[in-house]
């Protein structure tokens, strides 16, 4: 195959893959390819926000099949069809192709810095890479280690080929950083002004919110009884919680419903106060003081940008951060007190150490230009 006259296919359904598809899409145009995007949901979205065009799909208002055989039907001629993993259309697409288009190289394209991820991702992961002829991974430290679809049980991907592409969007990390140097305070002021709040000196805590099973009935709702106890021993009064709901998640508002039912229960003075946010994700982490969060891919990226960083829960997550002790965790009221009164603020962390443990190379491009070659 020579990348001249290849065509490739990316089908992205979620946010963080889609971030990763952009750049990738540049590159491969750059070394000749023709690139072609179909999109849905969230990762339509995004895309939109970075003025990529796109053929968008929706999984909303078509039935699987009709969806698996429009997106199918398209890609039919391409040389590399190149998709997510986190959503089960992905696996029948592959399964589809492999059948009216066998010629096509299908890559499964996982991600997620962690082998294991909590929440159905990784299960349906595990049904994608299953599907395709080829599992890359953003993570290149992954490509030589056991993938989990379940605590435990490792997936099983027999001979199929595993390449570690080494992507992080480490520069998205650096953006933030420089926007915190000069936009920090005046971004935090319209945050208040929006939530319809006065400043006087609050911290600013934004709870960077998920979108599975386990954030939505355990991570979530031990955050809100965390800080119901701990209101009963402490004054949280000096504290604005932002809910910054995942993009896959604002739609149904799940944890919306649960902040608002949580809040129709707990009232009083030491309450911290609580607003769902109307602004970016990027914007959201420009203002914080701090971020909060259960499990996402972002971590890494909140520390890079040196904001303070806590994982909050109902059991401690091994990602990239506890690991590497690069933020402490909280999986009870006191453990939440202590580490909001003894936060690292001086953002000094080592950016070696954490490409090293994100599997990131510098020669990402080649990799990812090697990875979809026959």
């Amino acid at each position: 195959m020579t990348s001249l006259a290849a065509v490739v296919c990316f089908v992205s359904c979620h946010t963080g893959p889609a971030d990763h598809f952009a750049v990738f899409a540049e590159e491969l145009e750059k070394k000749g390819y023709q690139v072609r995007i179909y999109a849905s949901g969230p990762a339509l979205k995004k895309f939109e926000e970075r003025s990529i065009g796109v053929e968008p799909f929706d999984l909303d208002k078509t039935s699987e099949n009709e969806a698996v055989a429009y997106i199918a039907k398209r890609c039919a001629r391409a040389s590399v069809v190149i998709t997510d993993v986190g959503h089960a259309f992905q696996a029948v697409l592959h399964k589809s192709l492999a059948e009216e288009a066998p010629s096509v190289l299908r890559l499964a394209y996982y991600d997620n810095p962690e082998p294991y991820v909590p929440g159905n991702y990784s299960e349906t992961a595990a049904k994608v890479m299953r599907a395709a002829d080829r599992v890359l991974f953003a993570n290149a430290n992954l490509a030589g280690e056991p993938i989990y679809e379940a605590p435990g049980k490792a997936v099983e991907l027999d001979n199929r080929k595993r390449f570690g592409v080494g992507y992080y969007p480490l520069s998205q990390a650096e953006k933030i950083a420089l926007r915190r140097q000069s936009e920090h305070l005046t971004l935090r002021s319209q945050i208040f002004h929006q939530c319809g709040l006065e400043e006087s000196g609050q911290t600013l805590l934004v709870y960077a919110g998920g979108n599975n099973e386990e954030y939505f009935s355990k991570a979530f709702p031990a955050f809100l009884r965390f800080l119901s106890l701990a209101s009963q021993t402490a004054d949280l009064s000096n504290y604005v919680v932002l809910l910054q709901q995942h993009p896959g998640a604002a739609k149904l508002n799940r944890d919306g419903q649960l902040l608002a039912n949580w809040l129709t229960q707990n009232q009083g003075k030491s309450l911290p106060r609580f607003c769902v946010s109307r602004t970016t994700f990027e914007n959201a982490e420009v203002a914080a003081d701090v971020i909060l969060y259960y499990q996402t891919s972002m971590g890494p990226q909140f520390v890079l940008a040196g904001i303070p960083v806590i994982q909050t829960g109902h059991n401690c997550y091994e990602d990239v951060l506890i690991k590497n002790h690069l933020c402490p965790s909280a999986v009870n009221e006191n453990e939440l007190l202590a580490c909001l009164q003894n936060l690292r603020r001086d953002g000094t962390v080592s950016r070696e150490m954490i490409a090293q443990a994100l599997g990131f190379h510098l020669d990402w491009p080649e990799r990812l230009d090697q990875s979809i070659r026959h």
